[in-house]
């Protein structure tokens, strides 16, 4: 039997509610992804209300959801290509007391509060515009002037650990200030290098060779003065010993006796301390049986 019109009506009468309600669910269906907070607008301006990671259901066209990152995030200053946020070069230029320009690399590391989200897009929109309206205009002020003040100590102020780390403090104070009224928390700041112009570059290296020369050169003082000072601790060392084997010769006429019996045997001549000054024991070449006993002189 074959479907009245009603029956076929009424088919795709349900088939297009059921596409409809389909659609509808698609579109209503918001996702808010994990380490993100969903900031909800409606018509395009933001209701205050924000949504924690998971599905959510809004009114389809009406309603829309923008997530925020809300985990820790890294913004890059860097004269290496396709390091930072640029694929050009994107470090910061200053100058120094003598004119040169010199880079530097900065990565500051933030997190939008997660409470304050909906604050953030009202104020910011999105992150990209926040570093690029607050962070590095700050940076680029604040180590500009920092470095100009560096250059006042030495010409080669701003390439010491202690001009890196003066450039430091001075950008995160900074940034702390500017963040101080934002839904922003500040968590570090980092030069991460300061790119020398090749003639400042070959200057500091000629320096730290002639200083590595210097400690060489010390080093070989010190190894001779050492071995200076080995030389007399051993002679003093030596007249001791002759010291002590010539008042324990004189104290013993057996050791004496012995010692001159040896010589005769040996044909040696040997010194032998005395109070009146000394005796020297020879044995002629020519006989085996003389022996001459010669006082040293007072």
């Amino acid at each position: 039997m074959m479907p009245s019109a009603r029956q076929k009506a009424l088919a795709v009468g349900v088939v297009l509610l059921l596409v409809v309600g389909l659609l509808t669910g698609l579109l209503a269906y918001r996702q808010v992804p994990e380490g993100t907070a969903g900031v909800e607008k409606k018509w395009g301006a933001v209701t205050g209300t924000t949504l924690d990671p998971g599905a959510h259901w809004k009114v389809p066209v009406m309603t829309t959801v923008q997530a925020v990152e809300i985990r820790p995030r890294t913004y890059t200053m860097s004269a290496t290509e396709g390091e930072g946020e640029r694929t050009r070069s994107d470090s910061i230029t200053v100058k120094t007391i003598n004119g040169s320009s010199v880079d530097v690399d900065v990565t500051v590391r933030y997190r939008i509060n997660p409470s304050e989200a909906d604050t953030f897009v009202e104020d910011w929109r999105q992150e990209g515009q926040m570093e690029q309206r607050l962070i590095r205009p700050t940076i680029r002020t604040v180590l500009r002037d920092e470095a100009s003040g560096l250059q006042t100590t030495g010409t080669d102020a701003i390439y010491t650990q202690a001009g890196r780390d003066s450039l430091e403090t001075a950008a995160l104070s900074a940034l702390r200030d500017e963040f101080e009224d934002e839904p922003i928390t500040l968590e570090a700041v980092q030069i991460r290098n300061i790119d020398l112009p090749d003639q400042i570059d070959q200057t500091l290296d000629e320096k730290e060779q002639a200083k590595q020369q210097v400690e060489v050169e010390l080093q070989q003082v010190r190894q001779e003065e050492a071995r200076a000072e080995q030389k007399i601790v051993q002679a003093r060392a030596d007249a001791e010993a002759i010291t002590i084997r010539g008042e324990a010769l004189r104290e013993n006429e057996i050791v004496l006796q012995q010692r001159y019996i040896e010589a005769l045997k040996e044909g040696e001549t040997i010194y032998v301390p005395t109070e009146s000054g000394g005796i020297t024991l020879t044995r002629d070449v020519g006989s085996t049986t003389n022996a001459t006993a010669v006082r040293g002189a007072n």
